[in-house]
């Protein structure tokens, strides 16, 4: 990723401003040039406090866009595509929301070595996804989604990264292709990462989320005082042995809220990653190998993540295996592959679990696709992708079914690769689902009763 980036002192720029004042006495002017130079002395103490904490100062700005137009045959505006699992969905040729992430990064380092690191994450997207500060009363033009301080290099533990914040957490993987983290830890607390405990790195971070439509639940005993929220302690094991294994350990607590009383108040949660040389070893590339486990709080939703669990039954467990790779087949072949399985037992979100008469059931929901990657020149490319999503959830009126997906993608693009950015693409997709899912996608696609569709539409992705 490029930055930009600016070392030593801060440059202030300053410019002369005329007042001009209309119908206003002595005594005001005299307190607007006090106001001045209260405001002017603070900034200077502040400049001067920034020159003396740190010997060397960076600047660096990093960020993601996404941005584009997805119709169908009948010319009408379509949403993005997929059922509706609280999971992912195959992108290419599927986004018609815009996306904009800007993540401006200031490093201090000083003569000894030690540094400190401020971030912030300033998002906004016209699908209202965030996880923090997003609801219909706020509305959604922007979210902080994060703001952390990490300190490393400190005398007593040079390996170590100190934390401090709202954070993503370092640990988060995703499946571009699929467009989902399957390990997500986000929130406000603090931690240590890269901790060296010999047979390993250990990364320990304590997490406390909630939605931000739900942060202000009262508790069940209402003698308690505060709100309720999803702790989680989360403990990483990394390159195990020198090896390519990951292993993490998740322990949630939460306490009864006033509007789901009877839902988990606690759980745990497994998750074994295993990182291969290349494609599993045949090729150039990419891969790993994913299980999970989860109870309680760290089950259905919340598997591989926080603060989604809170509306789960203490006897709610999930298990998943997730495949993630991208080969490298040839100078101008490159392919992604994903695949998960997820399985759920006594799962019944959000339902009353204080009443004898609610049952959680099973569920099973699994997805497979590839996207090969032609690089037909320097500039253009020919992106192609085929998916396919299935759900059965075993309970009555329960979705039966699958989603057929297939996309073409003529791209062009600064440099070559996969994962090369800038890009604009247009794209055609053919989409087939069967009756019994018909229920786990948007309405705007099942309202004629077809069972099929075209789309159309052209999209731009960048990220630095």
């Amino acid at each position: 990723m490029s930055s930009l980036s600016s070392r030593g002192q801060l440059n202030w720029v300053s410019g002369k401003r005329k007042w001009k004042s209309l119908n206003l006495n002595d005594k005001k002017n005299a307190n607007m040039k006090k106001s001045i130079f209260v405001k002017s002395t603070l900034a200077a103490l502040v400049l001067s406090s920034m020159s003396a904490m740190a010997a060397d100062q960076d600047f660096e700005m990093h960020g993601y866009a996404k941005s584009g137009l997805l119709l169908n045959s009948d010319g009408n505006r379509s949403n993005s595509l997929g059922l509706f699992t609280n999971y992912g969905k195959f992108r290419l040729g599927n986004e018609q929301n815009t996306k904009i992430e800007l993540l401006p990064t200031m490093k201090f380092t000083t003569d000894s070595g030690t540094w400190a690191k401020f971030r912030a994450n300033l998002t906004h997207e016209t699908n209202c996804t965030a996880d923090w500060n997003c609801t219909d009363a706020d509305g959604h033009d922007a979210q902080f989604r994060e703001g952390y301080v990490e300190m490393g290099n400190l005398p007593f533990a040079p390996d170590a990264v100190f934390w401090a914040g709202k954070r993503y957490s370092s640990s988060n993987t995703s499946n571009h292709q699929y467009d989902w983290e399957y390990v997500q830890y986000n929130g406000t607390g603090g931690g240590v990462d890269k901790i060296d405990v010999g047979f390993a790195k250990m990364d320990v971070g304590l997490y406390a989320f909630m939605p931000s439509d739900r942060n202000n639940e009262a508790p069940v005993d209402d003698a308690q005082q505060g709100y309720p929220d999803d702790l989680s302690l989360n403990l990483w094991l990394k390159g195990i042995a020198g090896t390519g294994l990951d292993l993490q350990f998740v322990a949630h607590k939460m306490n009864e809220h006033s509007w789901h009383a009877g839902a988990a108040e606690d759980g745990i949660g497994l998750t074994a990653m295993y990182n291969f040389d290349g494609f599993y070893g045949i090729t150039g590339g990419y891969s790993r190998i994913v299980a999970q486990y989860g109870q309680g709080l760290a089950a259905g939703d919340s598997l591989g993540k926080n603060g989604w669990g809170f509306a789960n039954t203490e006897d709610t467990t999930s298990s998943r295996i997730v495949f993630d790779g991208l080969a490298n087949v040839a100078q101008n072949w490159e392919v992604s592959t994903f695949a998960f399985y997820q399985t759920d037992s006594d799962y019944a979100p959000w339902s009353d679990w204080s009443s004898p008469s609610t049952k959680g059931s099973d569920r099973n929901i699994w997805a497979v696709g590839v996207r090969p990657h032609n690089q037909i020149t320097e500039n253009f490319a020919m992106q192609y992708e085929v998916g396919y999503e299935y759900i059965d959830e075993k309970k009555d009126g329960g979705a039966e079914g699958g989603l057929f997906k297939a996309t073409i993608a003529p791209t062009i693009m600064l440099e070559t690769g996969f994962w090369a950015r800038p890009q604009i693409r247009v794209f055609a997709t053919y989409a087939q689902w069967d009756d019994d899912a018909a229920a786990k996608l948007d309405s705007g696609y099942t309202r004629d009763g077809a069972t099929d569709v075209l789309n159309f539409g052209v999209q731009a992705e960048v990220w630095f």
